[in-house]
């Protein structure tokens, strides 16, 4: 990221080209994040019901809104906080230029990470329930058409008989949250705005923040991971300034594979205790891990890594990719005097 070395304070080339790529690269991948996370969400036991692969198309971009409304939120606060921690961490006894590197560069990616993460976690949330609940609406709406064949066949050869007396009805009271909850398991929201609706009435206000220590570790893992890989790679592979957005592609896609390889088991962690069901099963997302450890064995936390690499790999391949080539149009249109040249301290 030449604009962060050169210590440019000019973050509105780094926010815009981080947005746009990451939209672009979010939407492309997001099939491989709705397998991911449906598989996350199976769990492994007896008589669980088996995720399936096969849904119809529209449904594997659920959740995808969610995500692309947190980018702009999440793209400010990466790319302002590295460059800021970027500054900040620069070694006063050598020359400005020296580019950062080990503990300090590890540092900044660490609270960069941080950051990101308490601005990704609601949205977090709902991706995650209106991806769970594409899928209960889908399998609910093949049993439904089984049931109907089921009918059809048995109502040519069972007479139907009249009834003549009403049902009991031994209404419970019961509370507005529980009302909603008897609602929203007959009815599940896969809009965005629907979801937040429901995450609300059902969960409360702590509903959006379920999973926030897993999705902490996780992000904070993920900045380390990604910034310390890309950054140590283009300083060995390319040590000159400039990137061609082929080599940021390469570069980036390595350095998301390093973020799966070790951040996998806390993704799976994250993924089960955002479910609309973690109350059911799960204390903490400690007592989650043991669980999954205990009932379903220690390759659970592996479930999803083939999609998630690919995920994963496509968004940092083209993010660093879509990001470099922004940047050197905006250089170069500065250097050709169509743009004012970023201001230094």
């Amino acid at each position: 990221m030449s604009g962060i070395e050169n210590g440019s304070d000019d973050l509105v080339t780094s926010i815009s080209a981080g947005t746009v790529a990451a939209m672009y690269q979010t939407t492309i991948a997001h099939p491989f994040e709705f397998l991911k996370t449906g598989l996350q969400l199976q769990r492994s036991v007896p008589g669980a019901t088996p995720f399936s692969y096969m849904y119809k198309n529209k449904i594997y971009f659920r959740g995808l809104s969610a995500l692309n409304v947190s980018i702009l939120f999440k793209t400010t606060a990466r790319f302002t906080m590295f460059s800021s921690m970027y500054e900040l961490l620069k070694d006063p006894e050598h020359l400005p230029e020296k580019p950062l590197s080990g503990l300090r560069l590890l540092a900044a990616g660490a609270s960069t990470g941080f950051v990101e993460s308490l601005v990704i976690i609601p949205f977090e949330n709902l991706k995650t329930t209106m991806i769970e609940n594409s899928i209960i609406v889908s399998k609910r709406q093949e049993q439904a058409k089984l049931e109907k064949s089921r009918k059809d066949i048995s109502a040519n050869n069972t007479p139907t008989r009249t009834k003549f007396h009403k049902g009991s009805s031994n209404a419970v009271r019961m509370s507005a949250r529980e009302q909603a909850y008897m609602f929203y398991e007959k009815n599940p929201s896969e809009t965005f705005i629907g979801t937040i609706r429901e995450i609300y009435k059902v969960r409360g206000i702590r509903g959006y923040f379920q999973g926030s220590m897993p999705t902490i570790l996780r992000q904070v893992g993920n900045s380390m991971v990604r910034f310390t890989t890309y950054t140590t790679l283009k300083q060995i592979i390319v040590p000159t300034r400039h990137v061609d957005q082929y080599t940021a592609f390469i570069l980036g896609f390595v350095s998301s594979a390093a973020v799966v390889g070790f951040t996998q088991p806390i993704d799976v962690i994250k993924t089960r205790m955002q479910s609309k069901y973690a109350w059911k099963y799960y204390k903490n997302s400690i007592n989650c891990a043991y669980r999954i450890f205990v009932e379903e064995g220690m390759r659970v936390f592996w479930k999803g890594w083939l999609p998630r690499l690919f995920k994963v790999g496509i968004s940092g391949g083209v993010s660093f990719g879509i990001y470099q080539y922004t940047e050197n149009i905006i250089n170069t249109m500065r250097a050709e005097g169509y743009l004012p040249a970023p201001k230094f301290d």
